[in-house]
């Protein structure tokens, strides 16, 4: 009889803790947003040939963007971690231009005045005949601090052999974000 009263403390015991650890992935669940969509038009009036991948820089108000989306402008302020999950550039229009096949690969990095230069989305082999890029994104790569920026700045690095002028692409993206109600 001894022996029943000496497990019962270590039974309840393991499913406290084990209920512990539920309640936390569920509250890690509550607090991350998934799939949150942005989508930018960009416009370039001459995109010469650039076999060198020589970067073009362009202002990007991504705050603005997923403010819009959300509805709101005090969730960004809550963010604590914001990764980009998914990109694809879709060509729009472009004069003498049907699809991207003037483009052998692409860069797509962010900087700000007061942050460096990272890398958040490549494309090594643009295949031929395409409208829309699928860009593989940089893994595990947090931007809370430059998608809160006033300043952000998007450098489009891309190797190509022919020129393209009106150039019209929109910019499709997906953050997955981790919200902290308590900043």
């Amino acid at each position: 009889m001894n022996k029943k009263f000496l497990v019962l403390p270590l039974i309840l015991f393991a499913a406290l803790f084990n209920s512990c650890s539920e309640d936390d992935d569920l509250l890690d669940r509550l607090r991350t947003v998934s799939d949150i969509p942005a989508n930018a038009d960009l416009s370039v009036d001459y995109l010469p040939i650039n076999i060198f991948a020589i970067p073009i820089e362009t202002s990007l108000d991504l705050r603005q963007l997923i403010e819009d989306e959300l509805g709101t402008d005090e969730v960004l302020n809550q963010v604590k971690e914001i990764e980009l999950e998914d990109l694809d550039i879709e060509l729009v229009s472009a004069d003498d231009q049907d699809n991207f096949d003037f483009i052998d690969s692409v860069t797509l990095g962010i900087k700000t005045d007061d942050l460096p230069y990272k890398e958040v989305a490549t494309l090594d082999n643009v295949p031929n005949g395409v409208t829309t890029m699928e860009l593989s994104t940089t893994d595990d790569l947090y931007i809370d601090d430059y998608a809160k920026s006033e300043s952000l700045k998007l450098v489009v690095k891309f190797k190509s052999t022919q020129d393209a002028t009106n150039l019209k692409v929109t910019l499709k993206m997906k953050f997955d974000a981790k919200i902290d109600p308590s900043l």
